[in-house]
């Protein structure tokens, strides 16, 4: 009986360890709407502006996963990555207004600031401990 406990409890730990990493794909309507949703937010976007930023974001999604289901080489998927990111933002600066370009360059600089202090925090514990 105490085997067959066991065993049942070591059965359903290993499927919710294996169920916990599985993680379900977003398609790219459903990223662009993410996107487009947290700039509706942030920055009050007009209708025909949120319009405009999510067949923006969708095009930016879909040319990212055309670029990742063709894995080839990672630094030229990379540097491809930041060209479809500078086209993207380019695009989305001549639909937003003055104040709006203002607060989605403030949104952007802090995405860096965290981005690159938890970049170092990582450094830092990944530094080798004497």
């Amino acid at each position: 009986m105490k085997k067959l406990i066991l065993i049942i409890a070591l059965v359903t730990g290993l499927n919710v360890l294996a169920n916990a990493q599985q993680q379900t794909a977003k398609t790219p309507a459903q990223k662009a709407a993410h996107k487009t949703q947290n700039l509706q937010k942030k920055l009050k976007l007009t209708a025909s502006q949120t319009k405009q930023v999510n067949a923006l974001f969708l095009t930016e999604a879909t040319r990212v996963d055309s670029l990742k289901a063709h894995k080839t080489n990672k630094k030229a998927n990379k540097a491809a990555h930041k060209a479809i990111q500078a086209q993207t933002d380019q695009k989305l600066n001549a639909i937003l207004t003055a104040d709006q370009k203002k607060a989605f360059a403030d949104l952007k600089a802090a995405k860096k600031a965290k981005h690159d202090q938890k970049k170092a925090a990582d450094a830092a514990n990944a530094a080798p401990k004497q």
